[in-house]
């Protein structure tokens, strides 16, 4: 869940950049002396080996960010939350910062039970709406997915949805995973469409 943007230390991966489609006219940030690309059809591979982790996972969105929005904390690919679930396009995930050291701004996971990949550029504190599961600072090895939704979207469908999906116990994710593993229903993970209530991973949300 995004918080309040801090102004510390920024950790990178070790990273080289690859391209997935670039185009011309490409253009870089820099984190902690790492280079990183800004364009969505780029992308960068980890020169660390696949490691499984068990993992908490829960989602946030729109109207349970704090402040209720897209901001996040550390922007790497993406200047607000976002992403498609791809290899070249992950989704934006927050950590608590107690987690920068093994899991750092930049780094590249993926969840193996929703089929997508997903990167840090946030974090989890305490701070923030109640209702979001990030609210209560993540603790421990705890992945909070940014779920999507905008200020259109109706938040009782967003949380519908961050509550459908979240586990029930930790579940394996995979940091620093290779770029062929499969990926499922591309694209934010809570729409709009079709209104009121969107969809949610593809499925309408059940009103009974």
């Amino acid at each position: 869940m995004k918080h309040a943007v801090r102004r510390g230390t920024i950790l990178a991966v070790a990273v080289a950049l690859a391209s997935c489609g670039g185009s011309p006219g490409q253009t870089s940030q820099s984190y902690g002396g790492t280079a990183f690309s800004t364009l969505p059809d780029s992308c960068y591979v980890a020169k660390i080996d696949p490691a499984t982790v068990n993992a908490t996972i829960t989602f946030y969105g729109w109207p349970d960010n704090s402040p209720p929005g897209a901001k996040i904390a550390h922007p790497v690919l993406h200047k607000v939350a976002s992403g498609d679930g791809t290899y070249c396009n992950p989704t934006t995930f927050a950590t608590e910062p107690k987690n920068d050291s093994k899991i750092p701004y930049g780094i590249k996971i993926y969840v193996p039970f929703l089929e997508q990949y997903f990167i840090r550029e946030d974090d989890c504190t305490h701070s923030g709406p109640h209702r979001g599961h990030g609210s209560n600072g993540c603790t421990g090895l705890w992945f909070d997915l940014w779920i999507g939704g905008d200020k259109a979207s109706v938040p009782h469908a967003v949380f519908w949805c961050e509550d459908h999906l979240t586990p029930n116990a930790k579940v394996q994710v995979i940091l620093n995973p290779q770029d062929n593993l499969p990926v499922e229903n591309s694209g934010p993970i809570y729409q709009d469409a079709p209104p009121p209530r969107g969809t949610c991973f593809g499925v309408p949300e059940k009103t009974t």
